[in-house]
Order: C-alpha cells, then sequence, then structure tokens
C-alpha cells in the first residue's frame, strides 16, 4: 500500500509538471520564429522522452516490488513449513529414545520377573552436588523406600537417600558416600563403591579394593546384592584405569557409570525384588 500511494504521488508530480511545461510551450507557440520557441520545442519533447522512461521505470519498480513480496511471501512459507519439518524430527527421535528406553525396561522385567518398578522422572538437582544428589518426583504415596536402588535402562546410578510424600532424593553412583558392594561380572573381583569428588566432576566414580581382588581394567562392574538391600548384578559401570591410594594405603579402580549422570532425565525405582532384606554371602 505504501509504494501504491508512493506511484501515485510521482504520476501526480509528473502531471503536474506537464500542465505547467504545456503552457509554456502554447505562450511561445505564439512567437514561432522565436527561438525561444524553438529551444522550448525540444525542451519540451526531451521532457514528454523522459517522462516516458520514468514512468516505464516507476512500472517497473512497482513489478519489482510486488515480485519481491511474492519471493519473501513464499520464503516465509518455507521457512514455517522446515520449523514445522524440525519440530516433528525433534518428536521422532524422542519418541525413538524412549521406545528404545521402555524396550530395554522390558528386558530388565523379564530377567528379574519379581522386581517392582516405578517409573520416575528427574525433577531437579542439589545447589552444589548436583552430579551427586538429584530429585525425582515419586514418594513415600508411590511405595518408594529410604535405599530402594534406582536405575535407568542402561544400569545402576544410585539409591534413594530420603522420602518425601511426593518426592525423593537420590544419592548417586558419583557420591563420596553412596557405598555400595560391586564385584566383577565373574563373581570373584568385590570392592565398595565410593565416589571421590574429583572423580564426579569428570562422571568417573570408585570402587575401593581389597588386597587379593583380580578387577582389571575394562571390567564391567555390577551390584553384588550381599546385603539384600539392593538386587544382584544391576550394572553400574566399566573400569577405565586401576590407582593407588598413598594417603589410605589402598588400590581403586576408576569406574565409568554407564549413564552421563547430568543428562538423566528419566529413572526407574526398585520398590521390591525378589530376597530383599536377606542377606547373601
Amino acid at each position: 500500500m505504501i509504494f501504491k500511494n508512493l506511484f501515485h504521488k510521482i504520476l501526480a508530480i509528473l502531471f503536474s509538471a506537464s500542465i505547467v511545461l504545456s503552457g509554456f510551450l502554447i505562450f511561445f507557440k505564439t512567437y514561432p520564429d522565436n527561438l525561444i520557441s524553438k529551444f522550448s520545442d525540444a525542451v519540451f519533447y526531451g521532457y514528454l522522452k523522459s517522462i516516458s522512461k520514468i514512468r516505464g521505470s516507476v512500472y517497473e519498480l512497482v513489478g519489482d516490488i510486488k515480485t519481491s513480496r511474492e519471493a519473501q511471501s513464499k520464503i516465509d512459507s518455507l521457512k514455517s513449513e522446515n520449523n514445522n519439518l524440525r519440530d516433528q524430527l525433534v518428536d521422532y527421535y524422542d519418541m525413538k529414545r524412549e521406545n528404545q528406553r521402555l524396550r530395554k525396561l522390558c528386558e530388565i522385567k523379564e530377567q528379574n520377573p519379581d522386581m517392582h518398578l516405578l517409573d520416575a522422572s528427574v525433577i531437579g538437582r542439589m545447589v552444589g552436588s548436583s552430579k551427586e544428589n538429584i530429585f525425582i518426583d515419586v514418594g513415600k504415596s508411590n511405595g518408594v523406600s529410604v535405599n530402594d536402588a534406582v536405575i535407568t535402562e542402561n544400569g545402576f546410578i544410585g539409591r534413594v537417600s530420603h522420602v518425601r510424600e511426593y518426592s525423593s532424593s537420590v544419592k548417586t553412583i558419583l557420591a563420596p558416600d553412596i557405598n555400595i558392594g560391586a564385584i566383577g561380572f565373574d563373581e570373584k573381583s568385590m570392592g565398595l563403591i565410593s565416589g571421590l569428588s574429583s572423580l564426579a566432576n569428570k562422571n568417573l566414580t570408585r570402587m575401593i579394593l581389597t588386597e587379593d581382588n583380580n578387577v582389571n581394567v575394562s571390567d564391567v562392574l555390577s551390584t553384588s546384592g550381599f546385603s539384600g538391600i539392593y538386587p544382584k548384578k544391576l550394572k553400574i559401570g566399566t573400569v577405565k584405569s586401576i590407582e593407588y591410594d598413598a594417603s589410605n594405603s589402598c588400590r581403586y579402580a576408576v569406574v565409568s557409570p554407564f549413564d552421563v549422570i547430568d543428562d538423566v532425565q528419566n529413572v526407574f525405582v526398585i520398590t521390591n525384588f525378589a530376597n530383599k532384606g536377606i542377606l547373601d554371602y
């Protein structure tokens, strides 16, 4: 609309100028032999020629503006379509991840038919120790108890440390006071999972080793289940290296969990399982 009004104003100005020049031409035509009259003819015809060119340019400009508007409309339409496709792609990958998570959950249930699993979401992380303490959206009203094991589809990530009516605190395997019994999959290498803050920043934890422990780099560790508090053979992580703590005169294994704790959003709480509370040495 702005360009249309501008176009009309330009034509009005050119029309007014034409009337003025036409008046001069009529005046000078009364003296045909006058040099001024001849000069006015040249000016007037040159003016008409210029008017024709300007008018053509103005129409061309208006055409370009119209074309530009149509192009911009198509660009906006394509951008909107691209955004919709991107949203659909994000939804697709979210759905794919959820399907993979539930598929692995079904595998866990098939291997442990007596295990009761409660689906939960991470709703917060403790300030200053976000890797060591998280909060989930289930509590007493859902049947959650202190020391219930917390897992993902990939393995064990911690235990319930405090229960409220509708939420719970979870101490992760990166915490120094997690204190979980662990064994190698051959059940010959045993130790205690007890994190270190310096390792937690790298998403690593520690297993304190006994003197005769034969754990090796790349070994996969799992929960021992000896105390009856946690189920047996919940995967914990992989041994990355064997180190020596000179201050405590002990060896320990640096363990990489199967999950990046900071990225965990959904978990399962094991509220019950076969032989819960029964010591198994």
